[in-house]
């Protein structure tokens, strides 16, 4: 008399099981993918340069009088500019379109201070209010930059920050963000013990 074997899948178990192990490759292959693909662009930040601004503006008495009384006392303005000079590279077979680039400082309190790159019109105006700065001068990264596949791109980002400089020197951290269109943005760190020039 034979024995009727039952087949293995048509046990009730068998699709639970089935459907935990498929469930458990995918995770496992997301996991690979996310950790061991490159990333679509990688940056560089080359050189730093910031120029503090400090001025004092006297509320004293407008007239010149020399009238016995309390002086107004002086209005502080701080200002920093900074002047970085990075490279990004497209690590990707597609073109990546560069939208917006922004710097972020963060600063001791978890206070920080955000700031857009200088415009093109505002790039050329830094170096002619401030010529002091014209030996530092290198060319722009563009605004709209469009990087080919394996393309890479080098050039100096500006941002003006209401800030000292020794808020500075105290900095958590600054970031440089570029944002692509339909990608992740890049973020590039000067950390606080890169000395700035």
């Amino acid at each position: 008399m034979g024995v009727e074997q039952e087949k293995i899948t048509s046990k009730s178990w068998f699709p639970a099981v089935a459907a935990t192990c498929v469930l458990g490759l995918l995770a496992i292959s997301v996991f690979l993918w996310i950790h061991f693909t490159p990333p679509v662009h990688s940056g560089q930040v080359l050189s730093v340069d910031v120029y503090p601004i400090h001025r004092e503006l006297s509320t004293g008495p407008t007239n010149g009088s020399k009238t016995d009384g309390l002086q107004g006392q002086p209005d502080i303005y701080d200002q920093l500019i900074v002047l970085a000079n990075v490279r990004i590279r497209n690590q990707t077979n597609i073109p990546l379109f560069l939208h917006d680039m922004h710097g972020v400082v963060h600063l001791q309190n978890d206070e920080e201070q955000t700031n857009l790159a200088a415009s093109p019109k505002d790039f050329d105006k830094v170096f002619i209010a401030y010529p002091d700065l014209k030996p530092l001068r290198k060319e722009p990264l563009p605004h709209d930059l469009t990087l080919a596949p394996g393309q890479q791109a080098e050039g100096m980002v500006i941002y003006n920050f209401p800030i000292s400089k020794a808020q500075w020197d105290s900095r958590l951290d600054m970031q440089m963000k570029f944002a692509f269109l339909h990608q992740n943005t890049l973020v590039l760190t000067v950390p606080p013990n890169t000395p700035a020039k």
